[in-house]
This record gives C-alpha cells, structure tokens and sequence, in this order.
C-alpha cells in the first residue's frame, strides 16, 4: 500500500534543516516497489533536499493536471472510452515538458517528475498506444487488460501526487478512492437471499390445478431425494453451507457447442469452481460433454481418482491434458464408420424408407377400400348430388352450432370434429375421383397401349414430377408462400397416390381384384400387432455412437451407460438431461402455440409440466433400454419428424416418409401392459404431426426443439448464480436461445431476464467487443416471500472479438464460417476440435481478469466471491445513489 498511497508523515524538524537529505524526504515512497528504488537513491538519496518557489509553482500545476484527469480518477468498468483514458495518461509529458521549460531552477520537480513518467508512465503509454493503433482497444478483453493495467498506473500517480504536495509544502486536495455506495448497494443486493426450490416451482397454469394427496406426497419426497444429492456432494468438496444454490447450462449445438463447452469448463476447473456448482443442466451438444462428466464421476463404480478437483481427472494438467480429455478430442467425428458400418447404417435406413412408404401405400390401400365400397353403394344419380347434400349439409350445421352451444355445449364440442370430417369426405372423395378420371385420359394420351399398371405408374410420375417443378420454381421466388407451397404438394401428392390406386385396383378382375382388395387390410393388422416403429428409428444407430465417443470409464475404455437412477452424486454435479415432449395434436391451451413441453431427465425424477413428473427408476421399469446413452441421444435428437416450436406438418410427412427420425416413443410409468410398444398409429401420429400427452406412449426429441439454452430448470429451480455457455450456431447474433429463454420464462414463471447485449454484437468486421455478459434475473414474489428475489445470471456466447492466439486468428482466415458452423457438420477434423476447444478456454479466461472481477485471478476461487466481483463492473444498482468516487482524503498531520 506504500507504493500507491505512501504519505506516511515526515518529521518537520528534520525537514527545516540544512542537513535534510533526499533519502529522508522521500522516504514514505522508497522502496523495491515503490516509486523510489534503491538505484535512484542510490543516484539522489545523498543530495540535500531543496526546494525552491519555482519548484512549489510547478508542483502545483501538475498536481491540478493530475487531480482533474483520468490518471488519478476512477474508471468504472461500464464507464469512459480507453483510447480518451490513454490519451490522457499520454498528454501527461507535453505538461511536463512545458512546465519544464518554464521552471528552469525547478530542480527537484524536474528530476522527481522525469524519473516517474519515464520509469512508470512511458512503458504504459508505449505499449498501449501500439494497440490502439491496431484496433484491439475496441475488444473488451483487451481493454479489461488495458483497465487492469490503468489501475496499478494510477496507484503510482496518486502516490507521486503526494510526493508533488511534499515538493509544495502544501495541505491540498489529496486524490484516493473511499469507498463507493454504488459498490456498496450492489454488495447489499448481491447479499440477499434466494430462496433453492429442489425440483422446482410449478409453472403458472399448472400450479392453478389441484394435485391429489398421493401427487403431493410424491413431488415433496422427490425434492428431498434432490436436495441429498446436493448436499452431498457439498459435503464431499467441502463447500462452504448456503440456503442458494447454483447451476452451469450447456447449451446445445451439436459437436460445435460440445467442444466449446468443453474449453469453458477447462477454464473453471482450473480455478476450482466446478465443485461449487449444484446443478449441470445439458441441451443436445451440450449433453455430449455433460454426459462424459455424469458417467464418469457419477457412475457407483466409479474409482477415487476422479473428481472435480484441478488436481484430479479428468481435468489434472501435466504435460499437457489428461487422456480422458484426450479421448473426447480423437471422438469428435463420432458419427465417421468403416464401409461396413456405412452399409449397415444404409440398410437400416432403408428399411426404415420401406416400411414408412409401406404404411402409406396401406393407408392409401385401406382408403381405396373404403372408396370402393361407397362407389357400390352410391349410385350414378347420388354421386350427381353429393355438392349439393355437401352444400346443404355444410349450411345447417353451420346454423345449428351457434345455437347448440347455448343448450349443450359440451356435447356440441365433441361432435364439432366428427362432423367436420364428415363434411370433409364428399369433396375429398370427389376429389379423387377426379383424379382418377384425369388420370385415364391422360394415360390414354401418353402410354395407350401400356399395361394398367405400368400406365398409370407412369401417369403418376409424369403428373407429380411437372407439378414438383412448378412447385419449386415458385418455392425460390416467394419466400412468404413456401409453407402454402409444401402443404399443397403434399396433398396433391396424396390424392395422386390415392386416385392411382383407386384406378389400378379398378382395372383388375378377380383373384387379383379380391387379393388387391384384401391385402392392404390383412397386412395392416399384422404390423399393427407387430410393429414396433423405434426399431426403424436412428436413434439406435446415433446412441451407439455417441456412447462409443462419451460415455468412457476412467480407464479410458468405453463403458457400460448407467442408469440415471444408479447415479452417485458424491462427486459429480447433479445433471438434469433437456429434452423436448412433442404435443403438436394436444388441446392444452398453453401448448398449442409451442406445440412442445420442456421435458427434463434426473437420477430422482423425469417427466414435464403436461404430465407430470415421476420417479426415474420408474421411467426406467417402463422402458427398459432407457440410460445414460439414451437420453443424451434423446436430448440431441435434432433431426424428427415433430421439433417442437419448429414443427410443420407437411415437414413431419417428409421426414416421417423419408424415416428422417432420431426421435423415440417413451412408455408413460403407470400405464397398462398392451400396449407393449409403439405401434403403427404412433407413426401416423408422426406423419400427421398430430401426437399429444395422452396417449400410453410420448414422443421425444431434441430439447433444444422447445428451449436450447438448458437454463429453464436452473430457472424453476431458482439458482440464484447461474452460468449458460451458448455455444448455438447464431452468426448474426440475434441471441435466439437467450431471447427465446426469456418469453419462457416470463409465460411460465413471471421471471425476468434483464440482460444487455450491445456489446456481443458484431461490428462489420463481425468482431464483438466481448465474449459475455452479466445479467440479472428477477424472480417474482411467490408464497411465503416478502419481496422479489434477484438471482445473476453469466451469459458465455460463442464469439470472437480479435484478440484470439494466433491458431485461432489463423483458423479464421483459413475457415470464414469459424465460430458457427453449421450443427449439420457433426464431423470435426483435429484442427476443427482444438479451435473450438482453445476458443472456449480463451474465452473462460477472460472472465476471471482482475480489471473484471476485482480479484487476483488464482486457482481457488470462491463462486459467489467471484459474482459479486462481476456484479460491481456490470451492474447499476437498482436504486443508484449518488457517486462519491473521489471523496477529498484528509491531509496527513504534521
């Protein structure tokens, strides 16, 4: 403290006698790391002191120089420009030189004044200014460097501002920063309590609605079987005891955020804070690398060897990263096979195609019949009439519905369906027929004398490919109408198929008329009680990789996926696993717009809002492969036929068609034994895009298909520090994860996101000035709350602001698209991995510089310690009082 603020009192008798030596008056500021060293006293220390008025003038008007700039005025970490704070330390010489001038017996000022600005001052200013000129004070780490380096600067000017009032002889204004009540308020914020609610808060319908007595017992043991997790593994890493409780979300993104997330975690485990985290909440990419740290720690076989200690795998340094790390890196291309692989992969595939287009052509087959025996019953004349019987029928129950609704409404609303489909078949039929009919004419014209199946074959595809043409010529032009354009070539294409059939089977006679008639129906029945369609699924395929890529034991070889409810939470944090819970078909109101629910895994309980939560072990009695594996591949689960905020229905027939589907059907706990498994009507419920919450068995995608930044649950929860990597393909930074989060949260919980983007945003050059931002979460007054409680939230976002390591600088130029590639690109070369990885680490570290956080970055940080630091750079208080950075400091007695 010497060095920056040394005005220790000196003796004034000493100081009136001839014999008065320079050791003697500057000696409250020598020393090895103050401003006078033992070589310049050693130099000057035996001179007499001695001052004279040209001195004292000079002194003086440097003092006011120094009082009224920035090179003894605090800079707040959300205040001023760097480049007008270097320019000021830099003007500091041409007011030296020319007080210089104009004093020429102003020894003493003159030595003391040169010594420190070339010894303090002009290394800074050198080494800055060359930046500046670059650029780089335009990227927040650089200039957090820049504000940390500014800071010691001015412990020095302020120290030599006393040395100017020694030179004077003067009681002036003395500069020193007290204490700020700015600071102060966010302390008294940040010290307030949030209330941990294991399990979570309700959302707002659903705690609305009665719960049983058995419901409420089972939600309230489940919370306890959470809390002993936490506490637990608190106890193991020592962490000190607290009523809050923190998270760290991965967000998904495929291998991309996998890998990013990675580095970040890097970055805190060398600091010691991964053990202070209660919660690992994983989305997709994201649950790749959650995934490797819940097998590995939280496996009941695990060795003591492993934890999340820096001094302990898998993230112990060596020589360099420890094997496990290692193994991850080597199984980024997890999804790269050997020909055969390829080949088998193909074929499942394929029959996975086949028997998608198999069931349409049996529900096209089924159809024909039911045509077929309406086209017996009606007779010429009927068919004549039917717009007119639709026509008549449509009017009275339009007329008969406004009133029905007043005698009996609920009678009324179930029927409205049935009679509209009803309403619907006359057209429809109508429809095909008249397909049917054009398709004789125009298989007359082009394939007269064609067998009736080859012509009619080749009518169909004459007929849809000009149609397909037109269709995507249009779907390149009009952006706006391409969901008209799909929807109407899939029904077209759907009435093609159908009047084909109903043609073909026309044309037969006999045995081949009865067989044509009786196959589509007997073939039905055998897969409806055959079937199971997650066989034909990619998820197996997808799980078996990723298991072979992440879920390795500490020896390195792949291991055995546990079960959640085998977890042991000693040493791992607890994982809640984000999936999605595809309800496009459900009549809940607040799902229809989302057409998904947040659908959660942990080792105590599975389950969402729409349903309900259940224990996990019965998830897994339900559904017997359900493990680790399992749910990582669910949670990631990108390519379905049903996505959650994203699902289309003619895009859930193509995928559903083109068996694009790493989508499983999970079994309801509780539910009867028949059915056994998914049938056929569950992958028609995938081709209409028509599933919902009520059926024996759900589907299950990508969580990140309803919320991809996994901080919904820390949310719920009410995790008052929460850390979110988001590691999403987002090159234009719109922040749709954060954006999204934010509707959320607010419909569903009444919490608050506050967050500040500006600086994440690119510049033209597509650098942003940081790499994250600190936000507040308000979470609003609940029962047995006084008042809102605010909890913070560390928002990591994947960027680049240009002052990366060369490897990273490099990789840019050579890949454009770096950071955000696309998720489609699940193949990442070494070079691909390790930028990616690197950039993480980078970014992890630059959250720990001491201009952000107030603290001497070391390897044993305290989380919330570091929170607070955070919160006095970032936030305003929420009451601003008024400043009092510069609060006059008493003059030393004499």
């Amino acid at each position: 403290m010497l060095r920056f603020f040394g005005f220790i009192g000196w003796d004034m008798t000493a100081k009136n006698k001839d014999d008065l030596l320079w050791r003697d008056a500057l000696s409250a500021w020598a020393g090895d790391d103050a401003l006078f060293n033992d070589d310049f006293l050693q130099v000057y220390g035996g001179r007499r002191w001695a001052v004279d008025e040209a001195d004292s003038a000079a002194a003086h008007s440097l003092h006011v120089e120094l009082i009224s700039r920035i090179t003894t005025q605090p800079l707040g970490y959300t205040e001023g420009v760097e480049e007008a704070a270097l320019h000021s330390v830099f003007s500091l010489f041409a007011v030296a030189r020319t007080l210089t001038r104009s004093a020429r017996t102003a020894h003493t000022f003159e030595t003391v004044v040169w010594h420190v600005l070339n010894t303090f001052v002009r290394p800074f200013t050198a080494k800055w200014h060359q930046k500046a000129k670059a650029g780089l004070l335009r990227g927040l780490d650089t200039s957090d460097v820049f504000r940390a380096e500014l800071r010691l600067l001015q412990g020095e000017l302020i120290a030599f501002d006393r040395v100017l009032a020694r030179i004077a002889d003067g009681e002036w204004y003395l500069v020193g920063r007290t204490s700020d009540p700015a600071d102060a308020a966010i302390r008294d914020e940040m010290t307030e309590r949030v209330t941990w609610r294991p399990m979570g808060e309700p959302s707002a319908v659903a705690s609305t609605q009665s719960r049983s007595d058995e419901e409420t017992a089972r939600l309230e043991r489940l919370r306890s079987e959470e809390e002993a997790y936490v506490r637990c593994r608190r106890k193991f890493y020592s962490v000190d005891h607290r009523e809050w409780a923190s998270g760290l979300a991965l967000s998904g993104g495929g291998i991309r955020s996998a890998t990013f997330a990675m580095g970040v975690m890097v970055s805190l485990a060398k600091r010691n804070m991964l053990p202070q985290f209660d919660y690992l909440s994983t989305v997709s990419g994201g649950g790749y690398t959650g995934s490797f740290l819940t097998q590995l720690l939280g496996s009941p076989d695990r060795p003591g060897s492993v934890s999340l200690r820096p001094t302990d795998l898998p993230f112990r340094r060596e020589e360099g990263e420890s094997f496990l790390l290692q193994r991850i890196r080597h199984g980024a291309s997890f999804l790269a096979a050997g020909a055969w692989e390829r080949f088998g992969v193909a074929m499942a595939q394929a029959q996975g195609i086949f028997i998608s287009f198999l069931f349409l052509v049996l529900m096209i087959g089924v159809m024909t019949d039911v045509l077929l025996a309406v086209n017996q019953l009606l007779s010429a004349r009927a068919v004549a009439h039917l717009p007119v019987l639709f026509a008549i029928g449509f009017f009275v129950w339009a007329l008969i519905l406004p009133v029905g609704r007043r005698l009996a409404p609920k009678i009324l609303n179930r029927l409205n369906a049935w009679v509209c489909a009803t309403l619907l078949i006359p057209p429809l039929w109508l429809g095909v027929k008249a397909a049917g009919s054009a398709a004789d004419a125009i298989r007359d014209w082009l394939a007269p004398d064609a067998n009736t199946f080859a012509g009619y074959a080749i009518v169909f595809m004459t007929t849809f490919a000009a149609i397909l043409s037109v269709t995507c010529g249009l779907y390149a032009r009009f952006n706006r109408g391409r969901p008209l354009l799909m929807s109407v070539l899939t029904v077209i294409f759907l009435v093609l198929a159908q009047g084909l059939a109903l043609q073909v089977i026309n044309e037969l006679e006999g045995e081949a008329f009865a067989y044509a008639v009786t196959l589509p129906l007997v073939t039905s029945a055998f897969l409806a009680l055959t079937l199971n369609v997650n066989t034909t699924s990619l998820h197996h395929y997808y799980r078996k990789k990723l298991s072979q890529a992440f879920i390795i034991n500490p020896d390195n070889k792949v291991a055995r996926p546990m079960k959640l409810s085998e977890f042991s939470g000693e040493r791992a944090i607890f994982p809640i696993i984000n999936c999605s819970l595809n309800v496009p078909g459900s009549q809940l109101a607040e799902m229809r717009g989302r057409q998904a629910d947040l659908f959660s895994f942990t080792p105590v309980a599975a389950g969402a809002t729409a349903i309900g939560h259940f224990p996990t072990f019965e998830w897994e009695k339900a559904n017997p492969k359900l493990d680790l594996a399992t749910t990582m591949a669910l949670s990631g689960a990108a390519v379905s036929p049903q996505m959650g905020l994203k699902t289309i229905r003619y895009g859930s027939f193509w995928l559903t068609l083109l068996n694009l589907r790493l989508n499983l059907w999970l079994k309801k706990p509780r539910q009867a034994c028949f059915p056994f498994f998914p049938t056929l009507w569950n992958l028609a419920e995938e081709l209409a895009a028509s599933a919902d919450e009520k059926g024996t068995f759900l589907n299950i995608s990508d969580g990140g298909h309803i919320e991809n930044l996994g901080v919904y649950e820390l949310l719920r929860r009410r995790c008052k520090f929460i850390v979110a990597v988001d590691g999403e393909n987002d090159s234009q930074m719109t922040f749709h994860a954060l954006t999204n989060l934010q509707r959320l949260a607010y419909i569903d919980h009444g919490i608050v996101i506050e967050a500040d983007l500006e600086d994440l945003r690119p510049s033209k050059k597509g650098l942003s000035r940081s790499h994250f931002r600190f936000c507040r979460i308000r979470y609003p007054a609940g029962p047995g709350d006084h008042k809102e409680q605010i909890g913070y939230l560390v928002y990591v976002k994947l960027s680049l602001t240009g002052n990366e390591g060369e490897f990273i600088r490099r990789y840019k130029f050579d890949e454009p698209a770096f950071p955000h590639h696309s998720t489609a690109d699940q193949f990442f070369t070494e070079v691909q991995f390790e930028a990616y990885r690197a950039l993480g680490e980078h970014v992890g570290d630059k959250m720990f510089l001491e201009a952000i956080s107030g603290l001497p970055d070391s390897n044993d940080l305290k989380l919330e310690e570091w929170f607070q630091g955070l919160g006095r750079s970032f936030l305003e208080p929420l009451n601003r009082p008024k400043r009092a950075d510069s609060a006059p400091v008493p003059a030393p007695a004499a």
